[in-house]
């Protein structure tokens, strides 16, 4: 199969492909852009196969190098740049990663990632003596090898309930059935403008350059999200299609009050944690084109999708699988479960994984046992009642309790911990923190202090509740249930510690 991006340059080469900031560039000028890119990343040394890291930002070199990787067949390894340095160089070290390229607002970072025979990149002019620079290398002519469908496109890392993030071997074809699957849902116009402002080292925001560049439309790419620049490409820009989590949707709402959505947008892709009661009717009331949606990385993004007329019959339904996906209720010894029982939602069909990396991949085998909680009911509509039993999703960023934990105790002052997520109206679930001391001068300010320098800002507790106890099991594990019982009680009662974590 051509490449993707050099095929739509032929066949629709005058059409708008990518908005960013102040530039705009047509499928032909796109296709340069890489082709440039990818040049200097072979006279660089990169090579078919090799793993490629990318900390960076959303920028319009990002999405070159999402497309200039892919027509090298190296690897593509997108890294979270809120993550610290130690959970970064844990990352790289476990895709094993030959390169790592970022940009003025990470080489700091970036440079900590040197070992090995790792080299570092910067799409901009470098100031650490350890990072190059990417324009330093000649853009030669690389050609255009084909894609194999069963190629790993790339490896993202994404969070479960215990131990390390793991990392997703997507592959090309898992990213083109996704794309096929969700058109087929959502339908594709010639004039569509999807407005990308989930960073693209998530999944989400790495389909929307895939599918655009598939469908031949437009991505209007932002730096991230902030409320009043997304508001004013809604209004300015014909945007068709936007990707938000609810806490990104939360903030919108109220930065526009009741002003009306432009009617140019035709769906609104609400995903990435559960959608509350409260802002799907406020949506409702105001005219939003919700389309409620339940994905995982490591199902290529889109699982089910709840069209808005859906979601306005049916608040809280995920809807129907996508086309060629299924999605099957199990119980705990793997039977399917009939309408309305509550179980593991397995995932199966061309979008998922080729298996996780470092694991066994023939674990997997297209289907995958997500750990989330959910059931169908008679009409074939999927509703996902828990997302990962343990795992914390704050403002659709996922935090591994086990990992917050961890560092909690490697403080010298702290004897037991356990981390749970609480309700927040703003952001789904914040993360809190029920600690026995073991030290009588520890304190919430000195305890925070010693993780931030551990842990990226979004896993830092937000609430802290010191006690004598943890509350057990009868098998003497702690009992998380009984922690978020105790910890509602101590919040109704005023007796916990708020520890100064901005929003």
């Amino acid at each position: 199969m051509l490449d993707w991006l050099a095929h739509r340059a032929r066949i629709s080469a005058n059409s708008l492909a990518l908005i960013y900031a102040d530039e705009c560039w047509t499928y032909a000028a796109l296709n340069d852009f890489v082709a440039r890119t990818a040049g200097r990343l072979v006279t660089a040394g990169v090579r078919r196969g090799q793993r490629v890291a990318v900390l960076m930002p959303n920028r319009s070199e990002y999405a070159a190098l999402i497309h200039a990787l892919a027509r090298l067949g190296a690897i593509l390894v997108p890294l979270n740049t809120r993550l610290t340095e130690s959970e970064l160089g844990w990352q790289a070290d476990d895709a094993d990663c030959a390169w790592v390229i970022c940009s003025r607002e990470t080489e700091g970072k970036g440079a900590t990632l040197v070992g090995g025979n790792r080299q570092i990149f910067s799409v901009d002019l470098p100031h650490s003596p350890v990072v190059k620079a990417l324009a330093d290398f000649a853009a030669v002519d690389v050609g255009l090898p084909e894609f194999d469908l069963d190629t790993v496109q790339g490896i993202i890392y994404t969070s479960g309930t215990t131990g390390r993030p793991k990392g997703a071997r997507l592959t090309f074809g898992n990213h083109l059935w996704g794309a096929m699957a969700s058109a087929y849902r959502l339908g594709t116009l010639p004039a569509d403008r999807w407005l990308a402002c989930m960073p693209l080292y998530h999944v989400g925001g790495q389909a929307i350059i895939l599918r655009c560049c598939l469908y031949g439309t437009t991505v209007i790419l932002q730096s991230g999200f902030e409320t009043e620049a997304v508001s004013r490409a809604l209004d300015n820009q014909q945007v068709t299609l936007l990707s938000v989590v609810p806490t990104m949707l939360h903030r919108l709402l109220e930065f526009r009050n009741e002003q009306p959505f432009p009617s140019t947008l035709r769906y609104v892709l609400l995903g990435g944690a559960g959608a509350s009661a409260p802002l799907l009717d406020r949506c409702r009331a105001l005219g939003v084109p919700v389309a409620l949606t339940y994905g995982l990385t490591e199902a290529a993004s889109q699982v089910a999708t709840a069209t808005p007329d859906q979601v306005r019959r049916k608040p809280g339904s995920v809807g129907k699988p996508l086309m060629f996906v299924e999605a099957r209720i199990v119980d705990g010894e793997g039977r399917e479960l009939p309408f309305g029982q509550i179980g593991e939602i397995v995932v199966s069909g061309p979008t998922v994984m080729q298996g996780y990396h470092q694991a066994a991949q023939a674990l997997f085998a297209g289907k995958l046992h997500t750990g989330d909680l959910g059931y169908v009911d008679e009409e074939g509509d999927l509703w996902v009642i828990q997302r990962r039993t343990d795992l914390i999703v704050t403002g659709g960023e996922n935090v591994y309790p086990a990992e917050v934990e961890a560092v909690l105790l490697a403080h010298p002052g702290v004897r037991e911990a356990c981390v749970i997520g609480i309700p927040d109206p703003e952001w789904g679930q914040s993360v809190a923190a029920v600690v026995v001391s073991k030290a009588s001068d520890l304190t919430e300010r000195n305890l925070i202090g010693f993780c931030r320098e551990r842990l990226a800002g979004y896993k830092l507790p937000r609430v802290m509740l010191f006690v004598d106890l943890l509350p057990q099991t009868a098998l003497g594990k702690v009992d998380r249930e009984a922690a978020k019982v105790l910890l509602k009680e101590s919040v109704r009662h005023g007796n916990f510690c708020f520890t100064g974590i901005p929003d």
